[in-house]
């Protein structure tokens, strides 16, 4: 039944590999969410609930309890005429509410064709919108962070590109090592999935291909067809395959035991290190980049959206998935959001209420020179 749905409705091709390409079971995951917030809100049992089972793509209907039998009774004029008049207002209330969705339906037409135009022509999306060029999305790797926390090493982005998530120098106790088999990569970030929902938004889906960043290798990234890489360096270790281009960039910090943003270049007002105040939980502040270069050596764009957090993380996808708020930060910076050879990155400072993100706010924009060339802003 997957594959199915990956081929009909997500134009995937027939042999396409569904553990490494898991728009399926997002999109899955994202209706039964809808599904169950829908009906939570409703204030009355509707008269059909529509539910999708977990693990299942067969949508099911259930009709409600019927209604007691009562015997009808003698009806006056009085009521007579009261039950035609409530049924005229019935009547003239889905009129206007008719009419009312009408209006709400073309606002929406006229809302996304300006948003259809504003990233057609703008970067990063006038890149991504390309039909000659797959946008292959990338999800970061929560089993290797858990991985790193829970027995003290970091990962090279060597080891993980060769299948070596627990590295030779940090060998783990025998009892220990049964229970990797649990972490196999497989799984998605919520704030990943959500990101990759509004970007079909944008993008027609039959262009997207997803991909855990498990099931990906080096060589993989040596194509002409567009990326957008989630996570940091320590969710993701791909995202080192770009890192030497950025301004930004993601550092270990053993003291903090935790990863701090470095400011190779800073400019006037701006500091060298920005650190979180709040780690992978809880209320304080945390910082993004969101960033769009040139793939090396390569014709096609890669963005990256990286948070020391997942609130950050969120954060860096709300924003990029609104083309007109891209258009105008870009150009508040001097930059011209049409010029198609445009690399930029952005640093966002992002604050979080009890792991939830609640603000945040474009504390810096730099002007990316492509790989190979002298840095510039």
């Amino acid at each position: 039944m997957e594959r199915t749905l990956g081929i009909r409705l997500f134009r995937r091709n027939p042999d396409y590999d569904t553990s490494a390409d898991a728009i399926v079971r997002v999109t899955a995951s994202d209706v039964r969410k809808r599904l169950l917030s829908f009906y939570t809100a409703l204030k009355a049992p509707p008269a059909i609930r529509i539910e999708l089972p977990s693990g299942s793509y067969i949508v099911q209907f259930h009709d409600p309890a019927p209604a007691p039998f009562v015997e009808p009774s003698r009806t006056s004029v009085v009521e007579v005429f009261a039950q035609k008049r409530w049924r005229f207002s019935m009547r003239w209330a889905l009129g206007l509410l008719s009419a009312m969705l009408l209006a709400v339906v073309v606002w929406i037409g006229f809302h996304r064709s300006w948003e259809g135009f504003t990233a057609a022509n703008s970067a990063p999306w006038s890149a991504f919108l390309r039909r000659d060029r797959t946008l292959k999305i990338v999800f970061s790797d929560p089993n290797i962070v858990t991985l790193q926390q829970a027995f003290g090493y970091r990962l090279t982005l060597a080891d993980y590109a060769s299948g070596r998530y627990v590295p030779d120098t940090h060998p783990l106790p025998p009892e220990v090592t049964p229970l990797l088999g649990a972490f196999r990569g497989n799984n998605v970030a919520a704030v990943d999935a959500a990101t990759a929902l509004r970007i079909g938004g944008i993008v027609p889906p039959s262009h997207i291909q997803t991909f855990l960043a498990r099931a990906l290798r080096a060589g993989d990234f040596k194509t002409d067809d567009n990326f957008i890489v989630m996570g940091s360096p320590l969710s993701n270790p791909w995202v080192g395959l770009f890192q030497e281009y950025l301004d930004f960039e993601f550092q270990w910090d053993p003291e903090r035991k935790e990863e701090v943003i470095r400011n190779k270049r800073p400019s006037s007002g701006e500091v060298p290190i920005y650190a979180p105040t709040v780690p992978g939980w809880g209320t304080g502040q945390a910082y993004a980049i969101a960033a769009f270069l040139a793939n090396p050596n390569q014709a096609g764009r890669v963005m990256i959206l990286s948070g020391s957090n997942a609130a950050a993380t969120e954060a860096t996808g709300k924003f990029v998935t609104n083309p007109p708020l891209v258009a105008q930060t870009l150009k508040s910076h001097g930059f011209d959001p049409s010029d198609e050879h445009l690399q930029f990155e952005l640093l966002l400072r992002v604050t979080t209420v009890a792991t939830s993100l609640n603000t945040f706010d474009i504390i810096a924009c730099h002007r990316l020179s492509p790989p190979g060339e002298g840095k510039s802003r």
